[in-house]
């Protein structure tokens, strides 16, 4: 197991006074969701507001040994937001993974090859995509625990098919009804996610278990950074990025394609994919837990991946780059993801200035024609025949040449090549249009059968028309790059109390639909850093 420590002040932290310490004084400052790494001590009954000591912090830790080893855990209840020590069962063991599954589960699947494809596909694909995990308890390994994962979810409709738990990234805190197991460890359904696996392994589908186990390993590896950046007074990278790329690393482990987000994505059925992504934001719902936010997220990151380099392994350096942060700019949100695809991406490096010219050189207009080219590419078309960028009418023309210079360079994989998937897309069909809606969000679309007008936009509103089998349609898109929504950070930190605890909100579906509960662990569940500091300073 390789172990990243990060560079500069992580890196003098470690050294010096070690893992254990490290790991620490990182808790304790994303317990407290500090600015930084500094306690007031104030919070601690003093009055000068300085650097505390060792033994302040010491002071303020409730750290409690962990559930009893012997094969024991806690394994959260997403329903009710608390945790519980279950006894498991190791049932394989492999160079890079240990799998262990709760009773009754034990013979649920042939765990010896999830054992092999782990070490043989996710932990080397991956590593390679993103990096490494931090070995957090020393065992080289990562743990997979099988269980019955408590959901809330009704028969024959979407359920949480595995998740990463963010709270086993720090030492086990008594005081908190969730619990850590301070090691590095993706959490699996073994009940519904087992009957959809055989299920689609019956229809020469991908490996749904395998696929779901890479996915959430992307979310293990992708915490370390964000714990970093959090602990510096940043947030969490945003659902769509974080969630749309675990989505890819399935693909990249070799479980592709994600087709039921395909099929999703294009809707045309009676569920809640319906209208497919029309009318939707590819930023996501306000608390990403819709089908469509994950089909929007999967697709659109899918042919960012395709599109930044020429073969495997500068593209896996794009989402490395994204993920790890070294040249000082991570892809956490719309922002520094196309900043990134301007330094990062070897297609874009690569290309003729006069594309960089069309597509332009920074990464807010970078957006306004890749996220553009990519949804009119989605509607089976290259060609628009008018585009028009805000309420600018005297550079349409040159607006709608650099359009489709971008779709042209940047086109969807061609059939028969790895990513032809995204092809799918509009065939059989394409997204259906919907009725014109008056306002968009930032990063929302609408596909329509009417002519539609830029008048009294805002700025970034793109319009994209052309006449199709004698009817017009429009295709408009706001591309600001701002994501709305509640995107605070809870680690689990939070008890059942007068607060008013939210539980997981699961999508609504009328078939079975595995999904990642990523978004539940950000809702607004977490104390006020005032109530926190009141309650440690009573101690």
């Amino acid at each position: 197991m390789k172990v990243s420590t990060g560079d500069g002040f992580w890196k003098s932290l470690y050294m010096p006074i070690g893992r254990s310490f490290y790991t620490f004084v990182l808790s304790i400052c994303l317990i407290f969701l500090l600015s930084d790494c500094v306690v007031s001590k104030d919070a601690l009954g003093t009055q000068d507001k300085s650097e505390p000591s060792i033994d302040d912090l010491l002071s303020l830790a409730k750290v409690s040994s962990s559930c009893g080893g012997n094969n024991t855990f806690w394994i959260r209840n997403l329903i009710k937001n608390s945790s519980s020590c279950a006894q498991t069962t190791k049932v394989a063991s492999g160079a890079h993974v240990n799998i262990y599954a709760t009773s009754g589960l034990e013979s649920a699947l042939d765990y010896q090859y999830i054992s092999q494809e782990f070490d043989s596909k996710i932990y080397p694909r991956l590593g390679e995509a993103f990096g490494f995990s931090d070995d957090l308890d020393g065992d080289g390994k990562v743990a997979v625990i099988v269980s019955d994962i408590h959901d809330g979810g009704q028969p024959g409709s979407s359920f949480v098919a595995g998740f990463f738990d963010p709270v086993d990234y720090f030492p086990d805190n008594s005081g908190y009804s969730v619990r850590s197991n301070y090691a590095n460890i993706v959490y699996m359904d073994g009940v519904e996610l087992v009957t959809v696996r055989n299920s689609d392994l019956a229809q020469g589908k991908p490996d749904t278990f395998l696929a779901t186990l890479a996915h959430e390993y992307q979310h293990l590896i992708r915490f370390q950074y964000e714990a970093r950046i959090m602990s510096q007074g940043g947030g969490r990278d945003e659902a769509w990025i974080n969630e749309g790329t675990s989505e890819v690393a399935a693909d990249i482990a070799g479980y592709s394609p994600q087709i039921n987000r395909i099929n999703c994505y294009r809707g045309r059925n009676s569920n809640s994919c319906s209208r497919g992504a029309n009318g939707n934001s590819i930023f996501g719902s306000s608390k990403f837990n819709s089908l469509v936010d994950y089909a929007f997220a999967y697709s659109f990151m899918k042919y960012l991946y395709m599109i930044s380099g020429s073969d495997t392994d500068s593209r896996n350096s794009f989402f490395r780059t994204g993920v790890q942060g070294p040249k000082g700019y991570r892809a956490s949100d719309a922002n520094g993801l196309f900043h990134l695809f301007k330094t990062s991406a070897d297609s874009y490096l690569t290309s003729p200035q006069e594309i960089k010219n069309a597509v332009g050189i920074d990464g807010s207009e970078i957006f306004m024609k890749i996220y553009p080219a990519f949804l009119w590419q989605s509607l089976g078309d290259i060609s628009p025949e008018f585009a028009q960028s805000g309420t600018d009418t005297g550079n349409t023309a040159e607006f709608l040449q650099d359009i489709t210079k971008t779709i042209q360079y940047f086109p969807f994989p061609a059939a028969g090549t790895d990513g032809d998937v995204l092809r799918k897309l509009y065939d059989p069909l394409r997204i259906p249009e919907i009725t014109p809606l008056g306002q968009l969000n930032p990063g929302q679309i609408q596909f329509v059968k009417a002519d539609r007008s830029n008048s009294s936009s805002i700025e970034r509103l793109v319009l994209l028309k052309k006449n199709i089998d004698g009817n017009l349609y429009s295709l408009q898109i706001n591309t600001e790059m701002k994501r709305s929504g509640d995107i605070s950070v809870s680690l689990g930190i939070t008890e059942n109390d007068d607060e008013g605890e939210e539980a997981i909100v699961l999508p609504e579906s009328t078939d079975t639909r595995p999904i990642c509960p990523h978004e539940f662990f950000k809702l607004s569940r977490n104390r006020t850093k005032q109530k926190i500091f009141n309650e440690y300073k009573s101690l």
